[in-house]
Parts: structure tokens; sequence; C-alpha cells
């Protein structure tokens, strides 16, 4: 057992407080040496060695991680092509893709109700700005234009996969619609490519 000193030591005096000179206690110390030996092994294998897993190294892990799970490749059609995503053929959806269309996403207030398109682009020709493939809605959705006022989602609420696929298949069933007074087609950005939605 440790034998502790009780008279102060002289000279060792601080604001009235006085110092004893015992040891530590054994636990402290094989701690604080343990401590010591650690961080030299830290310091060799993280450091020196590089076969250490340091912080930049688990970022970037992280991050192809985080792709692989959600499948994200880049921005734009690159982003939304790396996902599976099936336009809905059956009336359902397309009905619930269209409450979401015509109602608080706002996609109606641009495009119409119709899709003939207001501010934004007419969705039912063959005329396209960003591409008429399902990647392409898609991004354009999810990414939208701020620039030129559309927000992603439409009014900024994240939509789950399945409500995203809803719209798009609803703007999918418009497709030759013809609705009455279309907005014209903007030839400067508007370009006729073959509807290649399956």
């Amino acid at each position: 057992m440790a034998k502790y000193q009780e008279t102060p030591m002289e000279n060792h005096e601080a604001d009235g407080i006085k110092e004893f000179d015992n040891n530590l206690p054994r636990w402290w110390l094989y701690g604080f040496y343990f401590t010591i030996i650690f961080g030299i092994g830290y310091l060799v294998q993280y450091h020196f060695m590089g076969s250490g897993n340091v912080m930049r190294d688990e970022y970037a892990q992280e991050v192809k991680e985080a792709e692989a799970k959600y499948k994200l490749a880049g921005v734009g059609a690159a982003n939304a092509g790396a996902r599976t995503m099936a336009v809905f053929k059956d009336a359902a959806n397309i009905a619930e893709g269209k409450k979401l269309f015509t109602g608080a996403n706002l996609c109606y207030t641009c495009h119409r109700e119709d899709g003939g398109g207001l501010v934004g682009p007419n969705l039912t020709d063959d005329y396209w700005i960003h591409g008429s493939s399902v990647d392409s809605l898609v991004a354009s959705i999810e990414h939208g234009y701020p620039e030129k006022g559309m927000l992603p989602y439409g009014n900024n609420s994240k939509l789950g996969e399945k409500e995203l696929m809803q719209i798009v298949s609803y703007i999918v069933s418009m497709h030759g619609s013809n609705p009455p007074n279309p907005k014209p087609i903007d030839p400067a950005v508007e370009k006729q490519e073959a509807w290649n939605v399956q």
C-alpha cells in the first residue's frame, strides 16, 4: 500500500494551498503510460507507415459508400440515369402524379394543368429544352432550374422516389395530348427529339 506524506513540502505554497509530495496512484500511472505507447503506435501506423485510415480516407470512403447507396454518379441526367427508373403505366399512379403536378408541387403554375406551357415550356409536344428521356425528366424535377424560376421538385419540398416517378409518369401520359393554345415553340432553346420513353 502506498505511503502518503502527511507534512506539506517546504516552499510549495500558492494562494494558501500547500503541496504534498505524494506518489500518483498506480492505476493512473499505468493509464498514462498506456496513452504514451498508444500515441507512438498511432503516429507510426497513420503517419509513417501510411496504413491507417486517416480522416481524409474515411471521408473518401464514406462518399464512395453514399454514391453506391444512392447511385449518384454526378448531376443532371447522369445523376438520374444511374438509377433504374420505370414509368408507371397504370391509371392509379398516373392519377396520383396528376394530383402532385396540379397540387402543392406547383408544376401547373408554369406548365398549366394540361401541360401546354405558360411560363415554362409545353410538356406535351416533341420539343424539349433539357431532353425527353425519363432520366432527363427526373433530373429536371430533382434539380430544377432556379435561375429560370423552377425550384427543385417545383416547390423545393423533396419527393420520394415513387412520388417522383408518379409525376414523371403523368408528364409522359400527356405526350401528344395537344392541349388548346399551347405555348409556342422557342427554336432558340427547344430542340425536336424523338420521344424515347417506353
